[in-house]
């Protein structure tokens, strides 16, 4: 296997070095995503057996954008991939690993619907098994296990919702820099980096953070069975180690990954399963879609996207410690 993946690799570099076009061989990822060769291949860990427990990944910031290469967000992957645990009869348990501070609250909540489908649809256990960190729309995610496995110095908690503007009025004064803005109605350019935010605009953005906020406490109340008080009470933002989110009821358990798959396998009822992975194979036509948006793009540095990034907030689950 690891030998085709090499000459697969060698005919990509022979090909874009031979000065063929990429743009006719790689139309987009809507092109590729109906090739047999984008797809996961599935890897055995341990074990035996024709039944499965799938160990799933949550690694980095959740979010819902297409990576820097143009291929699929890190949400859309985690959703083939659940939609692959879906279809397969032979799964019987599916472990969440989480090392995550969170994300975007569309693309978190998305997920966490998807996981909740899994399990009315299948009825199948998921054990949460949380990394170095399992913080705000990470631990959102882990709000939909049966039970929550995770180390005594994970960083969890962070529960609650951000909303960061970036605002550089006083410097535009300072350099004689006007922005005028033509608009239909009042609030049309709310939350304008060119000018104060007013306290009518901070209300309406308080009113869209709480309303995510008290979504986040709905879950968490209803996923760890606690009282919505009790989740007020401790949902404020900070965060907590292992240790003090076992003793709030945050986790069930300390243990790795390994000791999770193995109550996992406990709560499928199977006497042996196969642990798999899903691991995204290499394909040609991948390798030339991502050739080809590496060495097009018109903005190298990022620098557009950073912009894109300041002039388009968004409401995150997501632990900031600093910007």
């Amino acid at each position: 296997m690891h030998r085709k993946k090499w000459v697969a690799l060698l005919i990509v570099l022979v090909v874009f070095f031979a000065g063929i076009t990429v743009e006719g061989l790689a139309g987009g990822y809507e092109e590729l995503a109906d090739n047999p060769g984008f797809a996961w291949e599935e890897n055995i860990v341990y074990g035996s057996g024709s039944s499965k427990i799938v160990q799933l990944f949550v690694n980095g910031v959740i979010s819902g954008e297409p990576n820097a290469t143009g291929m699929p967000s890190m949400a859309e992957l985690l959703a083939e991939q659940l939609r692959r645990v879906e279809e397969d009869e032979l799964v019987k348990a599916l472990v969440l690993r989480i090392d995550s501070p969170g994300g975007e609250v569309v693309a978190t909540d998305e997920l966490h619907t998807r996981l909740l489908r899994l399990k009315q649809l299948r009825d199948i256990p998921i054990v949460v098994s949380m990394g170095s960190t399992a913080a705000s729309g990470g631990y959102y995610l882990a709000t939909a296990g049966d039970s929550i496995f995770a180390n005594p110095n994970t960083l969890t908690g962070s529960l609650g919702v951000i909303f960061s503007l970036v605002n550089y009025s006083e410097a535009a004064a300072k350099l004689g820099v006007k922005q005028f803005a033509i608009k239909s109605g009042r609030y049309k350019d709310i939350g304008s980096p060119a000018r104060p935010l007013t306290e009518p605009e901070r209300q309406i953005f308080q009113s869209l953070v709480n309303e995510s906020y008290g979504k986040f406490v709905d879950v968490i109340a209803k996923g760890r069975n606690l009282s919505r008080q009790r989740v007020l009470e401790i949902a404020d933002g900070r965060v907590y180690s292992g240790e003090q989110a076992k003793k709030l009821g945050l986790i069930d358990e300390f243990g790795d990954l390994e000791e999770a798959t193995r109550h996992a396998l406990s709560l499928s009822g199977e006497q042996d399963a196969m642990v798999v992975r899903y691991s995204d194979q290499l394909s040609i036509s991948k390798l030339l879609f991502s050739l080809k948006q590496h060495w097009s793009n018109p903005d190298p540095l990022g620098i557009g996207n950073i912009l894109q990034r300041q002039s388009s907030p968004r409401l995150l689950y997501q632990f900031i410690p600093s910007f």
